[in-house]
């Protein structure tokens, strides 16, 4: 009988042991809960993460550093708002699977589409950049202007690989005399060989590839009207916790471009 109860003793010790444990780790966790809900402490700046894509004047990587256009625009606007921001350079398949996952807090320098809204919210635009005609500047005859797009049916095209020129546009492509390349850049090394008749590029990228390759420049004309604008915004994770932030972002971008900042930096990658 006295080794039964000895048992029963020892067993309630043990459960009053367990008890007490699970009360004391309970109570670890709600500290921890609630300390990672705390903001950052006073003086310490929080690092919104954002991918970035190989787009050049955009995005450059160069000695392991992310520059360019979208860099130095995200680190003047973030300043403004008191965060730190952290640019990483992946493929634009794997940015957006990041964008979608929460993994990154968001892409700066985006067209806003259906499909990327389902994951990202949109700030609004941070410039719109003209699709134009580009032609040799040997081209007899002077640059390729049109009234329709279907005024270009007859020209041999150059294209980049996996770009969209707009639905109409790429609808109008399959008819066409096309050549693909697999980079902007190589494009307009086809316009100066003959390869192509005209090539429908962005104007910044071009503007940013002449700038980098001297060969390049003062060789081509381009349309006096666009056939496309790109309307490029920032994309913001719908799981990111910066995602309340949109209002003082906008309100930080109309702040950049009335003083001229988003246009100066632009020029600074351009001229």
């Amino acid at each position: 009988m006295a080794v039964r109860e000895c048992g029963n003793g020892r067993r309630e010790v043990v459960k009053s042991l367990l008890r007490r444990s699970a009360r004391v780790l309970f109570s670890a966790l709600l500290l921890l809960s609630a300390l990672s809900s705390v903001p950052a402490a006073a003086g310490e700046r929080q690092t919104i993460h954002l991918a970035a894509f190989d787009y050049p004047p955009f995005y450059m990587e160069e000695r392991g550093q992310v520059n360019g256009i979208a860099v130095e625009l995200g680190r003047a606007l973030f300043n403004r708002l008191d965060l730190n921001v952290e640019f990483t350079m992946y493929p634009l398949k794997r940015a957006l699977s990041y964008l979608q996952s929460g993994e990154k807090d968001g892409v700066l320098i985006l067209i806003r589409t259906p499909e990327r809204e389902r994951y990202a919210a949109f700030t609004d635009p941070v410039m719109t950049v003209r699709g134009l005609i580009w032609s040799s500047a040997e081209r007899e005859g002077g640059p390729v202007n049109f009234d329709k797009l279907e005024d270009l049916r007859d020209y041999t095209i150059g294209v980049t690989l996996g770009y969209s020129y707009g639905e109409r546009f790429d609808e109008m492509l399959e008819n066409m005399r096309v050549d693909t390349a697999s980079t902007d850049y190589a494009n307009y090394r086809k316009l100066l060989s003959g390869r192509i008749d005209i090539f429908p590029g962005n104007e910044i990228v071009a503007r940013g590839l002449f700038r980098l390759h001297p060969e390049l420049r003062g060789k081509f004309d381009h349309s006096e009207r666009s056939f496309m604008e790109w309307v490029l915004c920032m994309g913001v994770s719908r799981k990111s916790p910066f995602l309340p932030m949109i209002p003082e972002i906008n309100k930080a971008l109309a702040d950049m471009r009335d003083e001229g900042l988003v246009d100066e930096i632009v020029g600074r990658y351009t001229r």
